[in-house]
């Protein structure tokens, strides 16, 4: 068994959820798909996937292999990629596209520089609150905060977000400061929620456990920049990724709430299309994002991003 591309089956399988449709983008046939699944189990010794004549779900034993898998497969993409980009020069156009409070915080004050070390390239950047059709919209790249990867794009992980619990400081006045997370239910909150999605619970980790609270919101944004400015402006409390208000905080805009209750948030991914694998422009754009989420998560670990990390 080669063990490699039985993992790539495997997850290709689990992120598809169909034996037909993985065997299809990986161009083989359904048999030799299923029969390499099966050599996997086999060599671990658990079920991965259980399968009905309806549909392929992952086991306990799956979903705990999964990530790990992933996580693998796309360690090895990147070292070939970078290999391979190291004979292309880096010029011509790279069209971008990354969430908008996320891209003028992080990328937007670096940019001088990354354009200084490849001065052949010209960079089109989009801010947007949607996820775009990288094809349909003719985008090279894209940073995304998402817990799920999109089976159809190659993704590169870069880190991970924290969430985190916020309010002005002309807010706290006013209302006081919550003590803690039951206390938000007897103050103003803020949520944020796509077109018909419901808004999310409020994590908290408490003594070690993930706490979560459906927690109803007075004012309510479709957009991360809409439930920011609100917050700033002292109408409410507001969860979200540390990274999108830690400039605010640093400036005292926003005063972070509950110390230690910080819970592990969105994965944060560079993405791009399996045609784009091998672009020297694709990955030095994605190398500068990686290596500016990683600076500024030493910092936020060591303690600089304020006592809420944890």
């Amino acid at each position: 068994m080669n063990q490699l591309d039985a993992m790539r089956c495997f997850s290709r399988v689990a992120e598809l959820g169909s034996f037909t449709r993985a065997a299809d983008s990986l161009e083989l046939s359904r048999a030799v798909a299923s029969a390499k699944v099966r050599a996997l189990e086999r060599h671990l010794g658990v079920p991965l996937l259980a399968r009905t004549t309806r549909r392929v779900t992952l086991t306990a034993d799956g979903a705990s292999y999964l990530p790990r898998c992933q996580r693998i497969l796309a360690e090895i993409e990147v070292a070939d990629d970078e290999m391979r980009r190291l004979r292309e020069r880096v010029e011509g156009r790279l069209r971008v596209d990354v969430p908008a409070m996320f891209g003028r915080y992080l990328p937007l004050p670096e940019l001088p520089a990354f354009i200084a070390r490849y001065p052949s390239l010209n960079l089109e950047i989009q801010y947007n609150e949607r996820i775009v059709d990288l094809g349909a919209e003719r985008i090279d790249v894209a940073v995304r905060f998402s817990g799920r990867r999109d089976p159809k794009l190659m993704a590169r992980p870069i880190g991970v977000t924290n969430f985190v619990t916020c309010a002005a400081p002309a807010y706290l006045a006013r209302h006081g400061r919550p003590a803690s997370p039951d206390d938000l239910r007897r103050h103003q909150l803020i949520g944020t929620a796509r077109g018909s999605r419901r808004p999310r619970d409020w994590l908290f980790r408490v003594r070690g456990e993930v706490r979560r609270l459906s927690l109803a919101s007075q004012l309510q944004f479709n957009t991360i920049e809409g439930s920011l400015q609100t917050a700033v402006a002292g109408m409410g409390i507001l969860q979200t990724a540390d990274i999108i208000v830690q400039d605010l905080v640093t400036r005292g805009r926003l005063e972070l709430l509950f110390p230690g209750t910080a819970v592990t948030g969105t994965p944060v991914w560079v993405v791009y299309q399996r045609a784009n694998r091998v672009s020297a422009k694709v990955w030095v754009f994605a190398d500068f994002m990686a290596e500016l989420f990683q600076r500024w998560s030493k910092l936020r670990d060591g303690g600089s991003s304020a006592a809420a990390t944890g």
